[in-house]
């Protein structure tokens, strides 16, 4: 398809802090160097959609939003270093001439930015908003100014439509040219079951994660956590917004807290990592090195946070059975409409059938391979990030032409 399509986006902070590590002379390059070498190296959502773009005929571009290095060398390169972050996207967008501007993260426009790209930029026909978290007053506004959107879980299409916004399904998908970069020789040790992401207590972050995690220790299963977890500050400033909120609802002063939004971090009581948990812990990791430790461990925990609600449709799903790992997921209501359950993946509906299962696949190793091999040939045959680019083509065609 014959489109200029313009990606505005992020990366996860904590992958763009281990490039900025590993490639420390960078500061010596262009621009369009320095993007080149970025993109080439992440194994990020933006990274592989527009390089599979491009592969299908698309002439794609994106930013990075929140590469502060590399939008400043924009700006010296292109305009005037007092424009600030949002107008030098403008420009980036203005010299580009999109057909379609595809916005992945809303929180970098806003309603007044959104009104003026369309109204300046005649070349743009669709502007795009793909959302897949936890949506705000403030999203919700911003989807006004947009022509559809895209998300990842049915749920949140539902929510998106309830708003009275028009919305298209499209799962995550598997980058199979990462394959290619898996190191054969093993940089992790080879662990037999492996968990690897965020613990934060509190609402609305990671509680159930951490219940999990802190009951299959306590069961004594061997499990690798590759974690990111909270400073030991922010944990005790969410206790003290605790006490505070339990201290204004016992003097019926509750309502006071919608004047400071920031007393939601301590809605409920949490608790400090425990010691078995702090002594599991390793160094998070991202990009390649995460797909090696998959690729390296016999089971893959995953756990979706609650804004998921009763439906899948997080990465790992398709990062874990894509690397060949077999993958131990939460059940939910459409995971049947993904993978064969039981056959592709294995699913657990509490932490004590977690616990069962976990122990079952390490102790029959042959039916723990067999349905890793098919859980990959699946995600390789349906799941990959051509097949969700040629979906979004297609939207995109359908929404030109309707």
């Amino acid at each position: 398809m014959s489109l200029k399509l313009f990606t505005i986006s992020t990366m996860y902070p904590g992958f763009l802090g281990s490039f900025y590590k590993r490639f420390n002379l960078i500061k010596n390059l262009s621009y369009d160097e320095h993007f080149n070498l970025l993109l080439n190296d992440t194994t990020e959502f933006v990274g592989s959609y527009t390089k599979t773009f491009r592969k299908l005929g698309v002439d794609a571009k994106c930013v990075i939003a929140n590469d502060y290095t590399l939008q400043s060398k924009w700006r010296s390169e292109n305009c005037s270093k007092s424009e600030n972050d949002r107008k030098v996207l403008f420009e980036q967008v203005k010299r580009f001439q999109p057909e379609i501007l595809w916005i992945e993260n809303l929180s970098y426009t806003d309603k007044d930015w959104l009104e003026t790209i369309r109204n300046s930029v005649k070349s743009i026909k669709l502007i795009i908003a793909y959302h897949c978290s936890p949506f705000s007053p403030k999203i919700f506004e911003r989807l006004k100014y947009v022509d559809f959107v895209i998300t990842c879980t049915p749920g949140l299409k539902q929510e998106i439509e309830s708003k009275g916004f028009r919305s298209y399904l499209v799962y995550h998908g598997f980058d199979t040219d990462l394959l290619n970069s898996i190191n054969g020789e093993h940089v992790f040790p080879q662990n037999n079951f492996v968990f690897s992401g965020s613990l934060s207590p509190g609402a609305d972050f990671h509680g159930d994660r951490i219940e999990l995690v802190e009951n299959i220790l306590k069961a004594d299963i061997d499990i690798a956590l590759y974690v990111n977890l909270e400073k030991q500050y922010k944990i005790r400033a969410k206790q003290t917004l605790y006490v505070i909120n339990e201290f204004l609802k016992k003097f019926k002063m509750a309502r006071l807290s919608n004047y400071f939004p920031f007393t939601q971090y301590g809605e409920t009581s949490i608790r400090n990592y425990s010691d078995r948990l702090l002594k599991k812990k390793h160094q998070p990791v991202f990009g390649i090195d995460m797909y090696n430790l998959f690729n390296n461990s016999k089971i893959v925990l995953n756990i979706h946070i609650g804004v998921a609600g009763n439906y899948a449709g997080n990465m790992r799903l398709f990062e874990v059975t894509g690397v060949g790992s077999c993958l131990l997921t939460d059940n939910k209501t459409n995971l049947s409409d993904l993978f064969a359950i039981d056959k592709e993946i294995v699913v657990y509906d509490s932490v004590e059938d977690c616990i069962v299962k976990a122990k079952w696949l390490l102790e029959n190793d042959e039916e723990r391979k067999k349905i890793a091999y098919a859980g990959q040939q699946r995600t390789l045959n349906s799941h990959t990030v051509v097949n969700r680019c040629k979906l979004i083509l297609e939207i995109i065609d359908n929404e030109l032409n309707g």
